[in-house]
């Protein structure tokens, strides 16, 4: 019990910051968004660029991606199941874009990080990386075209291809393969580059959570039908996942020991928080944004039962 309030303590009093923050208006909105900003743009990349450089690459892996990809689709295909034929629990027509993708820019990486340790991210980096790549050419480009907006092929993989974290994952995997990343270390502007990583990895997780405790706000919301969401979303990504789960055991026999761990840690994340940014109608925007407030606490209380049963 005593390791378990070690390891969490320090992220809820992190979170509680920022929610004080909020409460006693220390910082503007704008002041947070910039900071959100700089997460994702310089942060984060550092970090993933850190991670995928220096693990160790597997052709394996290509089936991991896959397999990850496909429990994503999965989950969409089930989630417009639900809306089409239980239009009167599940009435909102995003109810796809609920049931699956996981908040693992902002939530994923600061949460792992601070519980398990920055340099165990590689772990849950393999899961992460399938799913951008479910986010990026799958999930985004029918949730935008929901709307009556046609799939642009082009204008998807221009928008891929400038993500700050998938440039980062990219050149972190084309340092890795080529053998870049140990010759850095031979030369003044590599070592300097590596300095600036090792400085920027202890903040990223604090930063984070710090963000999510400011943007918490709670309002009032139709309760019976959020419950049914909920429930039904950490029913279906656990029971699905736990089958992906035994697949890729199965499979990949030579994962990482605490590959269980960061698999369960990543589908107990709350759905994309971009959700609400592809939707039009104002009542859909608002029961969705103030649902991913909510499912961001049972994730934190997931993450607590988690926490519990690996220590």
């Amino acid at each position: 019990m005593e390791e378990v309030l070690r390891r969490l303590l320090p992220i809820f009093l992190l979170m509680g910051i920022g929610f004080f923050a909020k409460w006693k208006k220390l910082f503007s909105d704008v002041f947070i968004e910039g900071l959100k900003t700089l997460i994702i743009g310089v942060a984060l990349p550092a970090v993933l660029f850190d991670a995928f450089s220096t693990m160790t690459l597997e052709v394996s892996y290509l089936l991991l991606f896959g397999l990850i990809f496909i429990y994503c689709g999965l989950l969409y295909g089930i989630g417009s199941g639900l809306h089409k034929l239980f239009p009167k629990t599940f009435e909102m027509f995003y109810t796809k874009g609920y049931m699956t993708g996981f908040e693992f820019g902002m939530i994923g990486v600061g949460l792992f990080g601070a519980i398990w340790g920055m340099e165990q991210l590689p772990v849950i980096m393999l899961i992460g990386f399938g799913h951008e790549l479910f986010i990026w050419f799958f999930y985004v480009p029918l949730i935008s075209g929901s709307e009556d907006k046609s799939f642009n092929l082009t204008e998807t993989v221009g928008q891929f291809l400038k993500t700050p974290t998938i440039i980062a994952i990219v050149l972190g995997v084309a340092a890795n393969i080529t053998g870049i990343r140990p010759l850095m270390n031979e030369h003044v502007i590599g070592q300097s580059l590596i300095a600036v990583i090792t400085f920027l990895k202890p903040l990223t997780s604090p930063l984070i959570l710090i963000v999510i405790g400011y943007t918490m706000v709670f309002q009032r919301t139709h309760l019976r039908k959020a419950v049914a969401y909920i429930l039904s979303r950490v029913v279906l990504v656990i029971g699905l996942g736990t089958l992906v789960l035994f697949t890729i055991i199965r499979l990949i026999p030579d994962l990482d020991e605490l590959f269980i761990q960061a698999f369960y840690g990543f589908i107990l994340l709350p759905a994309p928080y971009i959700l609400p940014l592809y939707i039009q109608k104002r009542e859909e925007v608002d029961f969705f944004t103030q649902l991913l407030v909510y499912s961001t606490v049972i994730s934190f209380v997931g993450y607590g039962i988690l926490v519990g049963l690996s220590f």
